[in-house]
C-alpha cells in the first residue's frame, strides 16, 4: 500500500513508490491520499509536502484572504525551508470526470 498518491485530471497516479514529491507531475493534480486522508481540490489551491510532517497538506484560500495567495505565502514565509514540493490543486472542466477521480481516491484511501 502507497502512503501517498497523487491523482491527476487525465487519469494518471504517482505514489511514494513512483518517486520522491518533487518528481511528481507538476501540473494537473486533482487529488492527494496521505496516509487514508484524502485532500481535493475544493479545499485546496495548493497541495503542499513538508518534509517535517513526511506528508502532504493542502492550502487554500478564503474569500476573507482576498484570493492573493495569502494562504501560499503564508507557508512559504514560514515553512518554506520544509517544504519540498508545491502542486497547484486542478479542477476538471468536466465535473463527472472530477467525481470519477474523487471515487478513485476516496476507495484507495479506504484500502479498497
Amino acid at each position: 500500500m502507497n502512503r501517498w498518491r497523487l491523482y491527476y485530471d487525465n487519469g494518471d497516479t504517482f505514489s511514494d513508490t513512483d518517486g520522491e514529491p518533487h518528481e511528481s507531475p507538476e501540473w494537473g493534480c486533482v487529488a492527494v491520499v496521505d496516509r487514508g486522508v484524502v485532500l481535493f481540490g475544493a479545499n485546496a489551491d495548493y497541495f503542499l509536502y513538508r518534509t517535517d510532517l513526511v506528508g502532504w497538506h493542502q492550502v487554500g484560500e478564503t474569500a476573507v484572504e482576498g484570493r492573493v495567495g495569502i494562504g501560499l505565502v503564508d507557508h512559504l514565509t514560514h515553512f518554506g525551508h520544509l517544504i519540498s514540493c508545491i502542486r497547484p490543486a486542478r479542477w476538471t472542466a468536466d465535473n463527472d470526470n472530477f467525481k470519477a477521480i474523487y471515487a478513485r481516491a476516496v476507495k484507495d484511501a479506504a484500502g479498497e
